[in-house]
């Protein structure tokens, strides 16, 4: 599964603002005295979470990109000149993708779109070779609404229906991807790192109204019309709007 260059820029800013900063802190003192470490970005698409966490890291830092969007890769290598690159299917050898070796292995909007399977998989790898992990932004299945109707609660509902489908992984994770990472790995501290939009934040918005009124489609075709209709009034009316995320650490003891 990729994602658009435009969508990764246009969600960069709100990821930043919404990371659990407290997590963050909680790495860096774990990497802290250490010359250099080795960290795997899984999904990295444009370079978003390398751009986010490497300047908040007090260490010097060796990062590998593993994804499958050469496209995205590139663009990330002219934003991130000297970082690896590995054009890779994560649903394939994760042994592979993460060395013995590794330090920190990080993923962003990632593991809410794997199976039970492929995180299981993650879990086993990352405890194998005793390397933290701090997954971010997991989408965690809340969606409000200031002045919420009816409707868009019926469009959430749908909208975490559909994040349970195949996303390249298996039958994904979508909202209990937060759950089952803190059962796979006992001691995972774990924060909310929701995005904030704001009434007047238009093109976010409706980007956010597309996207769940083509998923809600998906899953309801029967109710097309109905839905367009809810994207019409929903993109244009200026409401503040939550988004739940999750952000999670896990450190080897």
């Amino acid at each position: 599964m990729s994602f658009s260059p435009d969508w990764l820029a246009l969600r960069a800013p709100y990821d930043s603002a919404a990371r659990a900063t407290g997590l963050e802190h909680r790495l860096g003192d774990w990497l802290e005295g250490r010359r250099s470490v080795s960290v795997v970005d899984l999904g990295a698409g444009s370079g978003n979470n390398l751009a986010h966490l490497a300047p908040r890291l007090a260490v010097d830092q060796r990062w590998t990109l593993v994804d499958a969007d050469g496209a995205l890769l590139a663009a990330a290598a002219r934003r991130h000149p000297g970082v690896t690159l590995r054009a890779g299917d994560l649903a394939g050898d994760l042994t592979a993708l993460i060395p013995e070796g590794t330090d920190l292995v990080t993923a962003s909007a990632l593991i809410d779109l794997v199976s039970q399977a492929w995180l299981a998989r993650l879990a086993d790898r990352v405890r194998e070779i005793g390397c933290a992990l701090l997954v971010v932004l997991t989408y965690d299945g809340r969606i409000a609404w200031e002045r919420e109707t009816g409707q868009d609660a019926e469009i959430r509902d749908l909208v975490n229906r559909h994040q349970r489908g195949d996303k390249g992984f298996g039958a994904a994770l979508g909202p209990d991807a937060p759950g089952a990472l803190s059962r796979l790995l006992p001691g995972v501290e774990t924060a909310s790192s929701d995005w904030k939009v704001g009434p007047g934040e238009t093109a976010m918005r409706r980007a956010l109204v597309d996207g769940w009124s083509g998923a809600a489609a998906e899953i309801a075709p029967e109710r097309t019309e109905s839905i367009a209709a809810w994207r019409a009034w929903a993109s244009s009316e200026p409401r503040a709007l939550t988004v739940g995320h999750t952000d999670q650490l896990w450190l080897p003891g």
